[in-house]
């Protein structure tokens, strides 16, 4: 299917739309000649886009906005997608958020589209996949709601480019100074930046300015005969490819997420009094009252309460959060206990985290299941108070002090 330019923002809205529908699982191949972008998306939802251009500039950059104390790792997992298994990683490894994380893909997303927005036509190809890393990557992505403002500012871009007559400009040149610009160019900031070394996505981050703004004084110079654009090459991919492992191709079903809205409130404590930072709890129960009454045991006792009433939809919450222990009730109507513990443990983040099923269930099949799943323990609900801060406390290894403060709470 063949697009034109003025066309790519509502054909990319509809399409994404209607492959978020159908849940699907492929790349769509956006290409202009040699040139390629492909967005990767799993269930619907997007994982990551790359082109075949500026790949290791734009990760590069991407990363010093949005995760400038992070070292990503120096291992790739995936030759094809290295830069969504570093994310990966470091998500998983708490050492980024889920919000960093995905703020580099909306970030590379918004930079490849935008250059694909500015040639004449495009040909659109789909191509399905059975691709699944794991249920993690469904929450490692982003639904339609986190599109749609990507897409529009790129729409936003793409007009101003327009209106400024930029048209024949694309922001992965580099401006380099001819003799004439250099005579007259004598600012050693802007020199600094005008030696064909960096695109103009380089220059805008730099200088802490729009990027049509600063294309559009760069395209002035060009006209006056000072600046050239010249093409340059991409950096190095940032590690070898030391063992690439396989994808894993599993028919496991994703979690449904529904619409209902979550109720995910994190209970203030005022740290300044203590020397250490308190516990998070998460309790996950679809009862606001069941909630409510382990709210009223838990923070009096000194810890911070998250509470998720819709466990699949609440899940990058918890990714979000990182919990030191999670309370999980077994029957919620929209939601089964097990599934739901055996889907944590399936999740590099909780792998560790202490799971206490929370439940009047309490038969020995039903504390087998539970172990079975991965749930480190079971209490029969509703809690007694002592007896949970004390489970707690057996999990999370609290001091003798904390512990007193807690049997007293």
């Amino acid at each position: 299917m063949n697009i034109l330019s003025a066309q790519l923002i509502t054909y990319l809205q509809q399409e994404l739309n209607r492959l978020y529908e159908q849940k699907a699982t492929g790349e769509l191949i956006l290409s202009h000649g040699n040139i390629s972008t492909t967005i990767f998306l799993l269930a619907g939802r997007l994982q990551y886009i790359t082109d075949g251009m500026y790949r290791v500039r734009r990760w590069q950059r991407c990363i010093s906005v949005h995760c400038p104390d992070w070292t990503p790792p120096t291992t790739i997992v995936n030759s094809q997608l290295w830069e969504y298994d570093f994310l990966y990683q470091g998500l998983s490894q708490k050492e980024i958020t889920l919000n960093q994380a995905k703020s580099v893909i909306k970030a590379v997303a918004e930079e490849c589209l935008s250059e694909l927005a500015l040639v004449p036509q495009i040909k659109a190809e789909w191509v399905d996949h059975d691709r699944v890393k794991s249920t993690f990557s469904y929450f490692l992505s982003l639904s339609l709601p986190e599109i749609h403002p990507v897409l529009t500012e790129i729409d936003k871009l793409h007009q101003q480019w327009h209106k400024n007559g930029l048209d024949k400009l694309r922001p992965s040149l580099a401006p380099n100074l001819l003799e004439k610009g250099k005579i007259t160019i004598n600012n050693v900031a802007q020199q600094k930046y005008l030696n064909g070394k960096f695109t103009i996505w380089d220059i805008a981050l730099k200088l802490k300015q729009p990027m049509p703004k600063v294309a559009h004084s760069l395209i002035t110079w060009q006209e006056k005969g000072l600046i050239e654009f010249k093409k340059i090459d991409d950096l190095p991919t940032p590690v070898q490819v030391v063992q690439q492992k396989k994808e894993s191709h599993t028919t496991q079903k994703l979690p449904a997420v529904n619409s209902i809205e979550i109720e995910s409130n994190l209970d203030t404590f005022d740290e300044s009094n203590n020397s250490e930072k308190p516990y998070l709890i998460a309790c996950i129960d679809d009862s606001a009252i069941v909630i409510h009454n382990l709210r009223t045991i838990l923070v009096p006792a000194g810890f911070q309460v998250l509470s998720i009433n819709e466990p699949m939809a609440g899940f990058g919450k918890l990714i979000e959060h990182k919990p030191d222990l999670i309370l999980l009730d077994l029957n919620m109507p929209n939601a089964n206990g097990y599934s739901i513990c055996k889907f944590l443990r399936e999740t590099p983040v909780f792998v560790d985290t202490p799971i206490i099923i929370l439940t009047a269930q309490d038969s020995s099949i039903d504390r087998t299941r539970a172990k079975l799943v991965g749930a480190n323990d079971f209490i029969n609900k509703p809690p007694e108070a002592q007896a949970l801060v004390a489970l707690i406390h057996r999990y999370l290894k609290l001091s003798k002090k904390n512990l007193k403060n807690l049997a007293t709470a």
